[in-house]
């Protein structure tokens, strides 16, 4: 598989974090956040389960292999860090859904941006190589017009934007990883600038 073609298909994947926004929308808060902390410990099992029982790390590598990087096969994967980040966002913005669709909708929209347009546009490398400055302003510009969408004043909009940036370009190393702080960073700014 090729990288692009490896990178779409994980970004794909990454929407799925919009089923939690949907979920926050049909269900409601608190509810949502008791079905979430639910479902973040049937992941959180199944992730142990695959770590530690080989029929069943077989069985879930050849399932989503292809979506995994590597050192996720070996760690727990990007589910938990979505999964947690997700309802931290949504504990930090204390019911408020335009709050939750922002963090939520910055992760999906903007990292998947960042990464999509740094593969296939990125000539000016960043930070020692690893980032572009073409991803990096793709993810800015899909934060930025994610959060306008969800009723965001534009200086709101472009801080909590300019967070989930910052937070995409720093280096995933054990618990600090984008998908968890994204949307972590997104709702507290939101919060404190009182976003609308």
């Amino acid at each position: 598989m090729s990288e692009m073609r490896r990178e779409f298909g994980r970004k794909a994947f990454h929407m799925l974090a919009l089923g939690y926004w949907g979920a926050f929308v049909l269900l409601g808060w608190p509810r949502v956040g008791w079905c979430m902390a639910a479902w973040l410990v049937a992941v959180s099992a199944i992730e142990t389960a695959r770590l530690k029982v080989p029929v069943i790390e077989r069985f879930l590598v050849g399932l989503f292999g292809g979506l995994m990087r590597e050192t996720e096969r070996r760690h727990y994967s990007g589910i938990i860090h979505t999964t947690s980040g997700s309802l931290a966002a949504m504990l930090i913005a204390a019911g408020d859904p335009a709050i939750v669709g922002t963090a939520i909708g910055q992760l999906a929209f903007g990292d998947a941006a960042a990464a999509l347009a740094g593969k296939a546009f990125g000539r000016t490398k960043i930070l020692g190589g690893k980032k572009s400055l073409e991803g990096t302003l793709a993810g800015l510009a899909a934060g930025y017009a994610v959060a306008l969408a969800c009723g965001m004043l534009p200086g709101a909009a472009l801080a909590s934007a300019l967070a989930a940036s910052a937070v995409e370009l720093m280096p995933t190393t054990g618990w600090f990883n984008d998908n968890l702080w994204m949307p972590v960073a997104s709702a507290c700014v939101l919060r404190l600038l009182g976003a609308r």
